[in-house]
């Protein structure tokens, strides 16, 4: 690994665990050796019909990382509330929330892939409005902001007015939008997936070759922002080559953080690409392979 890479890892669904089990998870991984953990803080789950939002398990997560001294690498937004106000506004109140739980921690994630309609909050420019407001008490805190990791699929409209952006393609919208230092590190998620997102060989891959084309929008822009690789890894259903072909990606990647997605199998969150299965029992080959990159 490069020297200075952190390696980290994902489970998703943190806050949605019972208390038992979050900390079960906590201490696993701490215990595995990571040092940081990802996951998402959906701005949907914590609206409240009945009163004002809810925090209180975004409070548990936030104990039970401490108890492990686990890093928090919330990721903010994810889904807009629908069906409540799910304006600009209301999203800079419930970071600054988020922000007085976890405090100045070294960085908060807004949004996760934006660039797809599964968790896209519009075009680019919409995007940029929600990331400035989040940039505000993020920065106040004095952590770093990271553009929600961008997902490496085509542009595609799959469902009606729905559309998927590309990742050159959504970042060319959003300096087109007045991008200008709006955040401090660039998310990607760099997948050995083909175009029609099917695995491969990584070096090779759709994920992978879409980097030079983020790097060349970065250069005319001047953007030298360092990338943060918030999710990386395998669904080990469908590929058993992560033992040879994951160092070697690694070893590809330009210089940033990784995260591996993820710690553990969940069922509608993460599926089969965790490190140890649902029993949290560790999945070999790709355990071993994970815990050698962290050891060395």
């Amino acid at each position: 690994m490069k020297a200075g890479t952190i390696l980290a890892v994902n489970q998703s669904n943190l806050i949605q665990l019972s208390a038992s089990d979050m900390d079960t998870v906590c201490s696993q991984i701490a215990a595995f050796g990571f040092t940081a953990v990802r996951f998402a803080v959906n701005w949907a789950q914590t609206v409240n019909w009945f009163g004002p939002p809810t925090y209180t398990k975004v409070e548990a997560a936030a104990a039970a990382l401490a108890k492990y001294n686990l890093t928090p690498l919330p990721v903010l937004g994810i889904n807009k509330p629908w069906l409540s106000d799910g304006s600009v506004a209301t999203f800079g109140k419930y970071v600054t929330t988020c922000v007085s739980i976890f405090g100045g921690i070294p960085a908060y994630e807004v949004w996760n892939e934006p660039n797809l309609y599964n968790f896209s909050v519009g075009t680019p420019k919409t995007f940029l409005a929600y990331l400035r407001a989040a940039a505000v008490p993020i920065r106040a805190a004095g952590s770093k902001v990271i553009h929600g990791g961008l997902a490496a699929y085509p542009n595609a409209h799959p469902w009606f007015f729905f559309t998927n952006y590309s990742p050159d393609t959504w970042l060319t919208a959003l300096f087109a939008a007045g991008e200008n230092n709006d955040y401090d590190l660039m998310g990607y998620h760099p997948y050995a997936l083909s175009q029609g997102g099917n695995w491969t060989n990584p070096i090779g891959s759709y994920g992978m070759s879409e980097i030079a084309k983020l790097d060349a929008v970065r250069a005319t822009h001047g953007d030298t922002r360092p990338y943060v690789f918030t999710e990386i890894g395998y669904d080990t259903a469908r590929v058993s080559a992560a033992a040879t072909e994951l160092p070697a990606q690694l070893a590809a990647l330009p210089a940033g953080d990784v995260y591996f997605f993820c710690w553990r199998d969940t069922v509608g969150d993460g599926g089969s690409f965790g490190v140890v299965n649902s029993k949290n029992v560790p999945k070999l080959p790709y355990y071993n392979v994970v815990s050698g990159l962290l050891a060395g």
